[in-house]
């Protein structure tokens, strides 16, 4: 049956009607949920990458992988004075893709790394020489095949990041 905070708590959660959640817009546990292979398996602060580089030339983003791929988004960071195809090449050693000049082995496209405008980031350049312009520390980047990318996958993204950050900073007690 239930302690009275129990019973206090299905209250405050439940319809008594028809047993349904209510939807709280701070708290994605309560509202839509998200597809399970767009929440982040890690949190900023546990960011993966090379233990080696030095704290002060770390560079953190928020990595999505291709659609058709199934390893959930991750919190990486880099050396910001190696070029930005470090990016691609981390991403993909981590999501167990394979890669020959850039492209995916058994694939004809190639895989790129997209800002969350939709733009292609450049992987001559070193990270440096971006940040500040198209990428700032915490950025959202896109591992995806070919040269362009659908806005529905972009706004999907930006409304998978937009819960996270929201539902990072919310509790209930």
């Amino acid at each position: 049956r239930g302690s009275r905070v129990d019973q206090f708590l299905n209250q405050l959660l439940w319809y008594p009607q028809s047993c349904t959640p209510r939807a709280m817009s701070c708290c994605t546990c309560f509202g839509a949920s998200v597809d399970s292979k767009l929440t982040f398996s890690n949190t900023p602060a546990s960011a993966i990458g090379d233990a080696t580089i030095p704290r002060d030339r770390r560079c953190s983003f928020a990595i999505f992988f291709p659609e058709d791929v199934a390893t959930r988004p991750i919190h990486m960071y880099f050396d910001r004075e190696k070029p930005a195809s470090k990016i691609l090449d981390g991403a993909a050693a981590h999501a167990g893709l394979k890669l020959e000049r850039g492209r995916l082995i058994g694939s004809p496209e190639r895989l790129n790394v997209f800002t969350l405008d939709g733009d292609v980031l450049r992987l001559d350049l070193e990270l440096d020489a971006h940040l500040g312009s198209t990428l700032h520390p915490s950025s959202i980047l896109i591992l995806e095949k070919g040269n362009r990318m659908a806005d529905e996958r972009i706004d999907l993204i930006k409304s998978a990041s937009a819960q996270a950050a929201a539902s990072s900073g919310c509790s209930i007690l």
